[in-house]
């Protein structure tokens, strides 16, 4: 009977232990792994937007290539000016027809000049793709005909045709290398920290894996993933504990603590059981007077040997101390925790076994329990082992008092607590570690949470965006209340305030990466992009671009105005004649194209200067753009050369000749005034210098029926030098198309006098 209850009580207390103790594993594990997953999304966060970035260069060389109508002369010049905004990228390239004409740096990288992507088999498919779809894609890693491992992004460039029908025109492509493409995502320190890891992606062609970046050959043990989503096709960023997921030294002393438990309380449960069936037979075989005595005798020495096993069975150190702090009284658990024999622990100071430097404050508790000031104390303190090491310990202790009420000393239980400690202090370096990196981001960052509660930010974020204390003093702040602030303040622009603010609202609680650029009131400009977490809310990132925007409208000055007058320079001046006669050919109605140049001006350049001659020109432009409408286009096109292109005059030919000779004399009057100029002398004297001079203007009035734009210009250049030809201060019509003789039939209306208007 006693073997069946031990065995009962065996089982019962293994079922108990083994169910504790895998539920405490499962904890740890699924913490482990999420502290994993989210180290990891860090990291990948961090080489997303590494990619990302680099990709955009590709966008800001495609613009450049639509506005040179598919030339970009500076090539290196402008290549240089955009690599150092995109750190990831280190290659820019121009693939006419996807044949690779034009790469910077040329440097080590002459192999790729002449490569087709859309026929090289490790490019063939990504290009293809790109040119057929129109979208960005990026191709690889793979190996480069220069040496070297990278990926390439590809994105296809379309021009407009002549019949305005896009035609493919070639690739603009960024190369991102390996692994300096790495290096913002600072993998290196998930090896610090303890993790192996592997960043690969599914090859698009095999479908097999192909690994990218590892920090070991060795396969993952059940990693975390994270997705990354590239064009056409995504990464993904796996992670592992180098030693594995969870603690088998801790899990097979937690099992071995639970075995030798259950077999201490079955081995108890069978002497209770072998006692008491004892007892029944000493109370057959003795006399009735001894009886009771018997029996309580019997009932003392159970519970005096049940009190022995379950002190020396607990998994806690307890113990007694005297009115003068020594112990009297301890259990094995105390003995093998503290590595003092239980001998030796019997009559020690309890302030011994404290850490010397925390003795005299353990001390002063003891003796305050002692003297009934307080009645109990709970402490984390750290005690002193007999091999001088240390080891944290939860103390619980009461004072001690028998059946009549009278003290005996203090009880005490003393739990190892050491691993909770050292869990603490890790999740306190990892917390500091978090707030380092949130504070030393170059910019903005904020956390909302499931319920859209601002949980963390930094100080960029309050800066950047200009908000004042007193917002963030308010308990809770949320959302809508940092939503509603910058509504009130005009950042959203003008509207329903409340509507505004609910709008946001309810877009954010769809929790959606998201990624925009907003321009401020104070005119500066802010690329926004944020992240779901697991578990609801979002990051969000705010970054000041407004140097890199100022950067991209000077190249487009620079490419396409003039840099003296800021008139639109011969490209421009194309494209925008282009679109002129198109709209002829879709409305029915003529333009003009006239042709001018400046007569008398050398004669200032040599009598005062070029400086003269600059602010000459400058004041021509001035004037020429007073004469026409904000639609209509003036252009120089070098030295005192100008051209002047209207719309929409009739659709009868002669009728616009008629308003052509208009126009042409209008501006021929506005030229003629006289020009007062403030000439600097090298004395830094300052003089009025009064010029007169004319312009000699030749004029075609076109269709798109009728030629292209190189044949308008050369018509319009032809009759300007018959003026010139003819005693300048004129305007002749091209003969090219038969106008030189509707104009001569009509040679009143050239007869316009000052201050006509259109």
């Amino acid at each position: 009977m006693a073997r069946l209850i031990g065995l009962c009580v065996f089982l019962l207390c293994m079922v108990v232990a083994a169910t504790v103790i895998w539920n405490q594993e499962q904890h740890r594990r699924e913490f482990e792994r999420a502290e994993a997953l989210n180290r990891v999304s860090g990291h990948a966060q961090a080489l997303r937007q590494n990619i990302q970035q680099s990709l955009s260069a590709t966008y800001a060389l495609a613009a450049l290539v639509r506005h040179g109508h598919g030339s970009l002369p500076d090539f290196d010049a402008v290549a240089r000016n955009l690599l150092p905004h995109y750190p990831a990228a280190t290659i820019l390239t121009m693939a006419p027809a996807g044949i690779i004409r034009h790469i910077a740096p040329l440097a080590d990288n002459e192999k790729a000049v002449g490569l087709d992507l859309l026929t090289d088999p490790a490019t063939k498919r990504e290009a293809t793709l790109a040119r057929d779809t129109g979208n960005l894609v990026l191709a690889g890693p793979l190996q480069l005909a220069q040496a070297g491992f990278a990926a390439i992004a590809v994105l296809p460039v379309f021009l407009d045709a002549a019949d305005h029908k896009p035609f493919f025109w070639g690739f603009t492509c960024v190369v991102i290398r390996f692994p300096d493409a790495l290096v913002g995502a600072r993998l290196p320190q998930l090896e610090n920290g303890g993790f192996n890891y592997d960043l690969w992606r599914a090859h698009p062609r095999t479908g097999r894996k192909q690994t990218i970046a590892a920090s070991s050959s060795t396969a993952l043990n059940e990693p975390v993933n994270v997705l990354l989503e590239l064009p056409y096709g995504n990464w993904t960023l796996s992670a592992a504990p180098v030693k594995g997921w969870g603690d088998p030294l801790g899990l097979g002393l937690k099992a071995l603590i639970g075995l030798s438990s259950s077999l201490l309380l079955a081995y108890v449960a069978v002497l209770v059981t072998r006692l008491r069936a004892h007892q029944g037979k000493l109370e057959e075989e003795v006399a009735e007077r001894t009886k009771a005595l018997a029996v309580a005798n019997s009932d003392l020495a159970s519970r005096e040997a049940l009190f022995k096993q379950v002190l020396n069975t607990s998994s806690v150190a307890i113990f007694l101390v005297d009115l003068q702090g020594r112990v009297t009284q301890t259990n094995q658990r105390m003995a093998e925790m503290f590595g003092y024999p239980m001998e030796t622990l019997l009559g020690l100071e309890y302030v011994a076994l404290v850490n010397p430097e925390e003795r005299e404050v353990a001390r002063q508790k003891m003796l305050a329990l002692l003297a009934s000031d307080i009645p109990a104390v709970e402490a984390d303190r750290l005690y002193w082992r007999a091999d001088k090491t240390e080891f944290w310990g939860h103390l619980s202790g009461k004072r001690f008092t028998d059946a009549d009420g009278t003290e005996h000393g203090l009880i005490g239980v003393i739990i190892d607590i050491t691993e909770r400690k050292t869990a603490e202090k890790t999740l306190l370096q990892h917390d500091n570690m978090m707030s380092a990196i949130i504070e030393n981001f170059p910019g903005g960052i904020s956390m909302m949470d499931a319920d859209l509660r601002l949980t963390a930010y930094n100080k960029q974020f309050k800066q950047m965006l200009e908000f004042p204390d007193a917002l963030f003093e308010k308990p809770d702040l949320n959302l809508e209340d940092i939503m509603r602030f910058n509504a009130q303040r005009g950042e959203y622009g003008p509207g329903d305030i409340e509507s505004q603010v609910a709008t946001r609202v309810e877009r954010a609680r769809k929790f959606e990466a998201h990624k925009f650029e907003r321009q401020r009131p104070n005119g500066r400009v802010l690329e926004i992009y944020g992240e779901p977490v697991p578990g609801g809310g979002f990051v969000t990132a705010y970054l000041d671009i407004t140097e890199r925007k100022q950067l991209e409208e000077e190249v487009r000055q620079l490419a396409f105005y003039d840099p003296l007058t800021k008139l639109p320079n011969r490209r421009l001046l194309y494209e925008h004649l282009g679109q002129s006669i198109a709209a002829t050919k879709r409305s029915g109605y003529h333009g003009a194209l006239m042709f001018l140049d400046l007569d008398n001006f050398k004669s200032l350049n040599d009598t005062h200067g070029h400086g003269a001659g600059d602010l000459l020109l400058v004041e021509v432009a001035h004037r020429l753009r007073n004469c026409v409408r904000e639609i209509d286009t003036v252009a120089r096109l070098g030295g005192d050369e100008f051209v002047v292109v209207v719309g929409d005059l009739s659709k009868d030919k002669a009728e616009s000749t008629i308003q052509a000779g208009f126009i042409a004399r209008k501006i021929q009057n506005a030229l003629s005034a006289p020009y007062l100029l403030p000439v600097k002398h090298d004395d830094k004297a300052i003089d009025t210098v009064e010029h007169r001079c004319s312009a000699s203007i030749g004029v075609v009035v076109f269709i798109d029926s009728e030629g292209t734009q190189e044949d308008f210009l050369r018509w319009a250049d032809a009759a300007m030098y018959k003026a010139k030809e003819s005693g300048c201060s004129l305007i002749r019509f091209s003969e090219a198309t038969g106008q030189a003789q509707t104009a001569a039939n009509n040679s009143a209306a050239l007869a316009v006098p000052v201050g006509a208007t259109r």
